[in-house]
């Protein structure tokens, strides 16, 4: 059902609509089903004064969604969700080189990267194929080669679900961190509704960036196909190469089958004392420093692949033999599968190396009811 509220000297309805029985996408393909759901279909700060609105955000039991690609539903029903489906972005007026674009939050990721790489701009392109909204990626701090999103925020406006009352946050009050923010760690406390991002018209001297595995040699090859100099590459073109090197990795998240998250586990990051133990024992081991003394960060696919769990299935559900990060469902399987699987190989990393691997994605298993 659809609720039309208008906003003051406007006519244009502030909507919203509840939803009941609502079966949710997810890029693992899971079995999951909200039994109600309020959809935010507008993000005018109208809509977050509404009473029916307000009283349903701040029940605990109802659970943010967002695109799915960072959920794993362990329980297949959930009593009571809300998500933002409003996508529109808008160019705000600034002093060049800065481009400030204002985005809600139910955009696409990857439809985003594409559109702002398109015009020329960058700061996003090496996001491309990153699954997911716009919304979600401030939670985890999304990132790939060289880049999180984090550093492209200028302000966050989220709805605050202990106070009752839209606020906006400045990066610093973000908290970003490796794959965290304070949006993660205070699980069930906010709602993005609009993330204003800063992206540039000159090119940064530091780009691209060559020096992950994989994209050297794809710029090379590029460059020699196109008898092009790599720094004449176009953000959009970029993004292409990103693309085509994260599907060669990584399941499409496009297709029904296998499902997954991306990488399940994030790297660990140890102490450098930690680090150097296990640099004695195991002399092959990646090891990346930190910048500012805050640790090393381990490969969680290389410590997967040493337990000899690369390829593994159980059933409907494995360890890509692609990828030792990225854990699949082939179809079929329930979320007690996939989650008990998850477990297993937590658990063999831990035994071997005294290293305890941490989920990326929000677990949800139990079921909330009245």
């Amino acid at each position: 059902m659809s609720q039309d509220h208008q906003r003051p000297g406007s006519t244009s309805p502030v909507r919203y609509e509840w939803r009941d029985r609502v079966p949710i996408e997810n890029t693992l393909r899971l079995p999951a089903m909200a039994r109600r759901e309020l959809v935010i279909l507008d993000t005018q700060p109208e809509v977050f004064s509404t009473p029916a609105v307000t009283e349903w955000l701040a029940d605990p039991r109802v659970e943010v969604i967002g695109g799915g690609s960072n959920l794993v539903f362990v329980a297949p029903e959930v009593e009571r969700t809300v998500r933002v489906t409003a996508s529109r972005w808008w160019k705000k007026a600034g002093k060049a080189p800065s481009v400030e674009v204002i985005v809600e939050s139910g955009k696409g990721l990857d439809e985003l990267v594409r559109e702002t790489a398109g015009e020329g701009w960058y700061g996003l392109e090496a996001l491309a194929e990153i699954p997911g909204t716009v919304g979600a990626a401030p939670v985890q701090n999304v990132g790939a080669y060289g880049t999180e999103i984090g550093e492209r925020v200028d302000w966050v406006e989220a709805y605050d679900r202990v106070e009752r009352r839209l606020r906006r946050l400045r990066t610093a009050e973000c908290e970003f961190g490796y794959r965290t923010s304070r949006f993660k760690r205070e699980t069930g406390r906010w709602l993005i509704t609009r993330v204003a991002l800063t992206l540039s018209r000159d090119r940064p001297d530091d780009w691209p960036r060559a020096s992950y595995p994989g994209v050297a040699n794809a710029l090379a090859e590029w460059s020699a196909r196109n008898r092009r100099d790599v720094e004449s590459i176009t953000p959009l073109e970029y993004a292409g190469i990103i693309t085509r090197i994260r599907l060669g990795k990584l399941p499409d998240w496009r297709r029904d089958s296998p499902g997954s998250v991306g990488s399940f586990f994030q790297n660990p990051v140890v102490t450098a004392e930690k680090a150097a133990e296990l640099r004695r024992r195991w002399p092959a081991m990646p090891q990346f420093e930190l910048p500012g003394g805050h640790g090393v960060k381990l490969s969680a696919g290389w410590l997967i692949e040493q337990v000899g769990l690369k390829g593994y299935r159980e059933g409907n559900v494995g360890v890509s033999p692609v990828h030792a990060l990225v854990l699949l469902h082939h179809g079929g399987g329930s979320g007690e599968q996939f989650w008990a699987l998850a477990e297993r190989v937590r658990d063999a990393v831990d035994t071997r190396f005294d290293v305890t691997l941490q989920p990326e994605p929000r677990i949800i298993d139990v079921v909330r009811r009245d």
